[in-house]
């Protein structure tokens, strides 16, 4: 079984083809951070 080059492997590959979902994982967990800081209290 053969692999094309349009697919690079490793780390840094894979980090850029999922930098949207880390993008968004990161805001996400911000996010929750911040309504908890400021809500945390009264939730």
């Amino acid at each position: 079984m053969t692999y094309d080059d349009d697919e690079p492997t490793g780390l840094v590959s894979a980090l850029r083809a999922r930098s949207g979902v880390v993008i968004a994982t990161v805001g996400m967990i911000a996010w929750i951070g911040l309504l908890w800081a400021m809500f945390g209290d009264v939730l």
